[in-house]
């Protein structure tokens, strides 16, 4: 059964969740060199800047409530419909799997974003490799103040081979938070998390939406 076969099927499992994962082990973890982000990051109940240019490859992992710590480990936008995070690794790598960490409160607040993948060899033209949908659902809901660690919106099988690479987060409510993004040259093999089931609309659709010899260009 091959990618959209079974995203078929899964679209048809009725009564079925997913769940909000932590990648694991089985795969080489690489850290890229440096990443910058397009839009400017919001203050609300705090401040939630970047200015160490770290805190989303700094390997420590902040709690899924987003107040737990202040709002200290999260990177956030108020209001941005679409933010691109580029990432460069400095040269040349080869990338199957990109996991975003992040969370949701409520849908009228802090929600989880849909995903974008893209990659690059020069860090001018952009290639679509995959998205990751994420229907808005109060199934999401993870209490802001919870001391948990957070999950990560995964998106695997990708094979990139190039330079850069650019996470696209498009909001689904007012607020996105991202704390870590890692990249890994083999696919990593999820755990479920405790703190929350994704929505059924997600089902099938983390298995990607990218049809086979059609990549479309950005600039």
């Amino acid at each position: 059964m091959n990618k959209i076969e079974l995203h078929k099927l899964s679209l048809a499992l009725a009564g079925c969740a997913l769940f909000f994962t932590q990648g694991t082990a089985s795969a080489s973890a690489i850290t890229p060199a440096s990443y910058t982000f397009d839009q400017p990051t919001s203050c609300g109940s705090w401040c939630y800047h970047d200015a160490s240019a770290s805190k989303l490859t700094d390997g420590v992992l902040g709690a899924a409530g987003w107040a737990a710590n202040a709002g200290s480990e999260w990177v956030g936008w108020y209001s941005k419909p679409t933010v691109h995070i580029d990432f460069d690794f400095g040269t040349t790598r080869h990338i199957d799997s990109v996991r975003v960490g992040s969370t949701q409160d409520s849908l009228f607040d802090v929600t989880l974003p849909s995903l974008d993948i893209f990659s690059s060899l020069d860090g001018l033209i952009w290639s679509l490799v995959d998205s990751l949908i994420v229907p808005p659902s109060s199934a999401n809901d993870v209490n802001a103040y919870s001391t948990a660690p957070h999950g990560f919106l995964t998106l695997s099988d990708l094979g990139i081979d190039g330079r850069y690479v650019r996470v696209s987060a498009m909001a689904n409510g007012p607020w996105t938070f991202i704390d870590e993004v890692r990249f890994d040259s083999g696919n990593s093999v999820p755990e479920p998390l405790t703190l929350g089931l994704m929505s059924l609309g997600l089902v099938g659709l983390v298995v990607g939406q990218r049809k086979p010899g059609q990549r479309r260009a950005a600039t």
